[in-house]
């Protein structure tokens, strides 16, 4: 049996049973730490932004809470706005509520200085000795071997290579050809180019490479969501295509959406439609809507007429010119 410590009641926000028998099953589960926000600070939650800051969840995913508990007449957005409660509110808060400023699209950052592999291979009677100096290295031959199965004296020496002079520990080898086999990219050129890839970037432990293979993944699928708009017929991304995923998913989260707006705003050419998309992100626009919008707002208003015709004929100097005309020609 699950029961609270009673010594948490002090000052405890109360749930209407109501709420939980009907929707503990039914709501999303991020839209009970909105509500339990929104309870905590009955006349101080600003907007969606603010319960964003506060409780760590995503503004378009607040949103979609407010909307959900909206729509179920829980609560009720009523456009009034109190600063003093709102300041309240932040002070209340465990962790600081600090409304997020329009992201700036992060720099690449800067490649580290690595020495290329040698052309030079070490040869079959050094890779042997090497394998009886290094424990480590015949963990990773017999992991590389169940991975590629058999494989030449091309990979023998570039995993041997890779172990050298890049300093990779073996679980960061290991992990680089299990990837490799997922792609289909095992020939020891594709495994050369991947290693000088993540050495440059200084992917050189377990967790940065995790955190690599993750954004390959995100990096995939914003190429499978456009490629269609894109008129990109390719199984996998190029180097160049890649490396503008790479911003659009990654660095700036850019939905697809739209990346495929800022596409077609610039008729699918790649670098201009970079241009747009790091403008948007550090604006602060995260869908095409927005764009619109803020397009129509710096569109000229049309001017008003001060006066009509019909006022200008009743005019007193007008209606004098008018007879004074009249008079000449009789």
């Amino acid at each position: 049996m699950i029961k609270l410590n009673c010594d948490y009641l002090n000052g405890a926000v109360a749930v209407p049973t109501d709420i939980i028998d009907k929707h503990l099953k039914l709501a999303p589960v991020a839209s009970f730490k909105v509500l339990l926000f929104i309870l905590r600070n009955p006349d101080g939650t600003e907007d969606a932004q603010q319960i964003a800051a506060c409780t760590g969840l995503p503004e378009g995913e607040v949103a979609d809470c407010l909307t959900y508990w909206q729509s179920y007449g829980v609560i009720r957005l009523d456009g009034t706005h109190n600063p003093a409660k709102v300041q309240e509110a932040a002070a209340n808060a465990k962790s600081p509520c600090v409304v997020a400023e329009p992201r700036t699209p992060a720099a690449a950052p800067a490649p580290v200085s690595v020495k290329k592999l040698p052309v030079k291979k070490p040869t079959p009677r050094e890779i042997a000795m090497r394998l009886k100096e290094e424990p480590e290295l015949t963990i990773i031959y017999n992991e590389a071997q169940t991975i590629l199965g058999t494989f030449g004296y091309d990979t023998q020496a570039l995993i041997l290579m890779i172990y050298d002079y890049y300093g990779f520990p073996p679980e960061v080898i290991i992990t680089l050809l299990q990837h490799q086999k997922c792609e289909g990219k095992t020939s020891s050129s594709a495994i050369k180019s991947r290693a000088e890839d993540w050495a440059k970037r200084g992917i050189d432990t377990l967790e940065l490479v995790e955190k690599e293979l993750l954004s390959l993944e995100k990096i995939n699928e914003m190429y499978e969501a456009i490629k269609g708009e894109a008129g990109l017929d390719h199984a996998a991304p190029t180097p160049r295509i890649a490396k503008f995923l790479r911003d659009w998913a990654v660095s700036w989260e850019c939905t697809p959406r739209l990346v495929i707006y800022a596409l077609q705003q610039s008729a699918n050419v790649m670098s201009d439609a970079n241009k747009l998309l790091k403008k948007w992100v550090a604006s602060g626009i995260t869908e095409p809507e927005q764009v619109e919008e803020k397009e129509k707002k710096l569109l000229p208003k049309r001017v008003e007429k001060s006066y009509t015709t019909d006022k200008v004929g009743r005019n007193s100097v007008l209606d004098w010119a008018r007879k004074y005309a009249e008079g000449e020609d009789n």
